[in-house]
């Protein structure tokens, strides 16, 4: 049976995508490549890339086969980052209670919600607004600290 064939009789217009890689080693080069396709669109699995039309255009004027063009319609983007699964509630909290921090003049280490109890810690045992850029880490700050930064003249 031809892949046009199998492409006519399958019920879904399969849509491939990479799920495995192999690590191939050849005359001493270790090289990657594909183990295993999937479709996006069902839960079909072929060592192969799945026929599509694309596949069976004349492709006859282009001066390269396939061209260029004919290559680009069977690309597929990764959304990256754009699919995190970090809730936006929290990250945004996050950073209102951060800018409120910084408005209130300290510097924390970092926009987590335990960087900015550490620098407000710190900010109380020194009696002065915590800076995370000239100052030790923030959950190093004792009264001991505070006592020989004040000798020092650091604070």
């Amino acid at each position: 049976m031809s892949q046009q064939q199998i492409l006519q009789q399958s019920d879904c217009d399969h849509i491939t995508k990479v799920l495995e890689w192999e690590y191939v080693l050849d005359e001493g080069q270790m090289y990657q490549q594909v183990s295993s396709y999937g479709c996006t669109r069902c839960d079909a699995v072929s060592e192969h890339p799945f026929p599509t039309e694309e596949m069976f255009t004349d492709h006859s004027g282009c001066n390269i086969e396939p061209c260029f063009g004919c290559k680009a319609k069977t690309l597929q983007l990764n959304a990256g980052d754009a699919t995190r699964d970090i809730p936006d509630k929290k990250w945004n909290a996050e950073l209102k209670e951060y800018k409120k921090a910084r408005d209130e003049g300290l510097r924390p280490a970092g926009t987590t919600y335990a960087h900015i109890e550490e620098a407000r810690t710190a900010s109380e045992t020194l009696g002065i607004a915590y800076n995370a850029e000239t100052m030790p880490k923030a959950k190093d700050i004792t009264k001991n600290t505070a006592e020989v930064m004040k000798e020092i003249g650091q604070i």
